[in-house]
């Protein structure tokens, strides 16, 4: 071990060098080193703290003509991502297969969505927070516009809940109703529950960037 002749102190790194002994370090040089250790320990708590905050759940109960379904899906999930992966479908019959994949253009996702929070509110203005807190973007975005005003959507009788499950995602609670038709257009009736076909595997998801389990990939 190499020996030093002479004492002194090193101050930069509070290190003692002292004759016939070798680098021993001092309480500070510890103090530090717990502190950082400390600090690390915490910063990991905080971190997975937030991460399971991240992950909260919202419930959406489904209605169809074939019954009322509840569904726990997570916070910021694309509606259309969240129903194909807990086994239902947005789509009507064969439309399961025939669609856009969540682009935006063939309107066969179409449902009637509202926030379960705003039936429970008395106050307009209070109605407009929670529906702006429940669903994202709150109003139609210009795909939604263009395709829910194109035939064979856009009757006179349509319902303006009436949201593409592709272009939303949801943030609290809500109930979606599915009409019937092809393209779920109709305004009258429900729509039978569907299961959910993923004829193309993992590539159903392919144009969701935005659901939390999509952001982490």
């Amino acid at each position: 071990m190499f020996a030093v002749t002479k004492s002194f102190i090193v101050h930069s790194s509070s290190i003692h060098l002292q004759r016939g002994s070798a680098f021993q370090p001092t309480s500070r040089l510890k103090l530090i080193f717990n502190t950082a250790r400390s600090s690390h320990s915490s910063n990991d708590h905080d971190n997975r703290a937030t991460s399971e905050s991240s992950k909260e759940d919202v419930n959406v109960t489904f209605e169809t003509a074939s019954n009322d379904k509840q569904l726990i899906i997570q916070k910021g999930e694309i509606l259309r991502s969240a129903m194909l992966k807990r086994g239902v479908s947005p789509h009507n019959g064969r439309s399961r297969l025939i669609n856009c994949r969540g682009l935006g253009t063939c309107g066969t996702c179409a449902v009637e969505v509202t926030s379960n929070r705003s039936s429970s509110s008395s106050s307009s203005s209070n109605n407009d927070h929670d529906d702006d807190e429940a669903i994202a973007p709150r109003e139609r975005n210009a795909k939604e516009r263009l395709r829910l005003n194109f035939p064979p959507h856009g009757s006179d009788d349509q319902s303006s809940n009436l949201r593409l499950a592709c272009q939303i995602q949801i943030n609290d609670s809500v109930t979606i109703k599915k009409r019937t038709g092809f393209w779920g257009q109709n305004t009258d009736e429900l729509a039978e529950e569907f299961e959910s076909e993923l004829w193309f595997g993992e590539l159903e998801f392919i144009l969701d960037d935005k659901s939390p389990s999509r952001k982490a990939e």
